[in-house]
């Protein structure tokens, strides 16, 4: 074979697939067909990409903003609202939140799906054994059986601490006779729901965001069209609102949601910029040209941002310490 005449197999070749290059004896300004032109061949297999790309990042972005906005009414909506009882042992509040992890789980789930590594599996040995969607797929498995753990356990004991308070309210005389009653009541309340309970599915959602900031910390999206933009920023704001108003809601959670709203933004700041995938400044100035972590960038921003004004006009008291809660 002629040393001219070699070429390198394919699969060593930087050419992306559907751009052809022109013989070295062809008559050509440049040696590769104009991206353009290909975009605009409807029979283009870069057409195609480009096309499925553009429609999983609007998808995504739809995903993310229904996500974060079922999360939150299905958390304000029995703590504002006054849902009608089914019976004495049957709250109507607590009836609404057993449909929360029903609505919200899929959609979580959803959302990591959408990622590169879940679909091609990414490096195969990420750590240890272990593949990075196997990695995803465990981190993820573990943040939602915590959040589910934590749901169930929120709604048991907001079940059983109702009919105890109604019977506390109907016989003061036998709570003061049997003070247990009380403490009862108040295990149940303040203890097993508003801490453990509380705690355990607000982590169990913030670990779901954890995995998904992971399995989407390489990938690039967009240049998003402005329709786009606006409902990816929109899920954004509404789930700093839903960080917002846990930590004003939730016992000490305006120290947790301060300390949160802090590390979990610097660290989404440090995966833009640390791994700026040839984009200027990572894509940090963009608009969701890294859609997940800069998500979650900007919710952290806006739940800290509410919970600075909150501490400054009522300190670190909670909703129901600072007498804005009946």
């Amino acid at each position: 074979m002629m040393q001219d005449e070699y070429s390198l197999p394919s699969m060593y070749s930087n050419t992306p697939a559907g751009i052809t290059r022109k013989s070295p004896g062809e008559d050509s300004e440049d040696s590769l067909e104009d991206p353009n032109d290909l975009l605009a061949d409807s029979s283009s297999p870069l057409r195609g990409t480009y096309r499925d790309h553009h429609n999983g990042d609007n998808q995504l972005a739809w995903l993310m903003l229904w996500t974060a906005l079922s999360m939150l009414l299905m958390t304000v909506i029995p703590v504002l609202a006054d849902i009608p009882d089914i019976n004495p042992w049957f709250n109507g509040n607590t009836l609404w939140r057993l449909f929360d992890p029903v609505i919200t789980l899929p959609l979580n789930l959803f959302v990591i799906t959408r990622a590169d590594v879940m679909v091609t599996g990414g490096r195969s040995r990420n750590c240890g054994f272990l593949s990075e969607q196997s990695i995803g797929w465990l981190l993820w498995a573990i943040g939602a059986g915590i959040y589910v753990q934590g749901h169930g356990m929120h709604t048991a004991a907001a079940l059983f601490k109702h009919p105890i308070e109604d019977f506390n309210l109907a016989h003061p005389e036998l709570v003061t006779q049997y003070p247990i009653l009380h403490e009862m009541y108040l295990n149940m309340e303040d203890l097993w729901e508003h801490k453990i309970a509380h705690y355990m599915y607000a982590f169990g959602g913030m670990w779901m965001s954890w995995a998904q900031i992971y399995v989407f910390r390489n990938q690039v999206h967009g240049p998003l069209p402005k329709f786009p933009k606006i409902v990816w920023a929109l899920g954004s704001f509404i789930y700093g609102l839903l960080l917002a108003g846990v930590a004003i809601e939730f016992p000490a959670g305006l120290i947790v949601g301060l300390v949160y709203t802090t590390v979990i933004g610097s660290i989404c700041v440090a995966t833009i910029l640390l791994n700026k995938r040839s984009l200027p400044h990572g894509g940090l100035l963009t608009m969701g040209r890294r859609m997940v972590p800069q998500y979650y960038l900007g919710s952290c921003v806006v739940g800290l941002i509410i919970i600075i004004g909150w501490l400054g006009k009522y300190g670190f008291k909670n909703r129901k310490e600072s007498g804005v809660a009946t």
